[in-house]
Parts: C-alpha cells; structure tokens; sequence
C-alpha cells in the first residue's frame, strides 16, 4: 500500500499546514481509497455504506492524526480508523434494506462476467455481512485484504490468537452459510 519512507513523509505534511498537507491528504486518500472501500465493502455488506464509511475514516483520521503516536504504522492505523467507521456506519444502518449492486466488480465491464459469477459473489458478500463485527474485520483483514495475523492483531488491537481463533471461526461460519442453498 504505502512504504515506510513514503508514510514518514506523509504523515509530516499531514501535521502540517496550508497546501503541502492538503496534498498530503489528497495523496494519502489516492493511495489507499482502494483498499479502505474494499475493507468497508466487506464490513458493511453495501458499496454505498462502504463509501460513508471511507468518508468517516477520512474525517476521524484528520481530526485524530496530531494525536498519532506512531507506536504503529500510518497504514494500520488507518485501517483500524476504518475499521471503527465501518462498524459505526453499519450500525447506524441496521434495520435498513439491504441493496446489492448489479455488478460487484464495479471496475469490470467485461460482459464475460457471468451472471453466476454475479450471483455466487453476491452471496459470499451477504454470508461475510451476516457474521458478527467481530469475525467480519477479521476475515476483511485477512483474507480479503491480505493482511498477515500480527498485522490485522495490530490494526484491531487483539492478540494474534484472538485473530487466529476468530478467523477459524468465520471461515467455519461462512462454509456453513454458503453451504445452505
């Protein structure tokens, strides 16, 4: 996502003022808008909450980085921010309808993308928005994120057992799901 030399830089101009720590967040939000939709995607089940919940983490991460130790890299705070944002997001949405997008793969147009194929990631997408906040950050982390244990540990401020044990029981929760047709 972002190297070490390019968050020291970063998170500098971000404490900054004026237009060089405006470019830093745009900068910062270029490099990571990807990641943190698909972490907010899968945390809230629904592109258009994913997107309040970028929006969220931007905010929370303006006004919260003068007060960023540095104990952790710039990039696992921002996902724990995103993290925190999408369960808030998701939350305040509870009990709204449910809206899938016709195409889960917004950046695919190739019309060799079947309707299957549609269909099977729209179901994987509802069996991850079923789980339990908990074990949706951890699947959202690691499996789809491709974060390593100690990492999403760091990001989500549990033991590297906890995520180990709750990552097993998501899987063991979505085979369950997706088995049921």
């Amino acid at each position: 996502m972002i190297d070490l030399v390019d968050e020291a830089r970063l998170l500098t101009l971000l404490r900054g003022r004026g237009a060089e720590r405006e470019a830093a967040v745009r900068e910062l939000f270029e490099l990571t808008r990807t990641s943190l939709f698909g972490l907010a995607l899968r945390m809230t089940g629904r592109p258009d909450l994913a997107d309040d919940a970028v929006q969220e983490t931007f905010v929370d991460v303006l006004r919260g980085i003068a007060g960023f130790r540095g104990d952790a890299r710039l990039t696992t705070w921002l996902f724990r921010v995103a993290v925190r944002a999408s369960t808030r997001v998701a939350s305040r949405a509870r009990g709204r309808e449910e809206v899938l997008p016709d195409d889960l793969d917004a950046g695919s147009r190739d019309p060799s993308h079947s309707a299957t194929q549609r269909d099977s990631a729209a179901r994987i997408l509802r069996a991850i928005a079923a789980l339990p906040a908990p074990l949706r950050a951890v699947v959202a982390l690691s499996a789809l994120e491709g974060l390593a244990q100690t990492e999403v540990a760091q990001v989500l401020g549990i033991p590297s057992g906890t995520v180990y044990s709750r990552l097993h029981e998501a899987r063991a929760r979505l085979r369950e799901a997706l088995s049921v047709s």
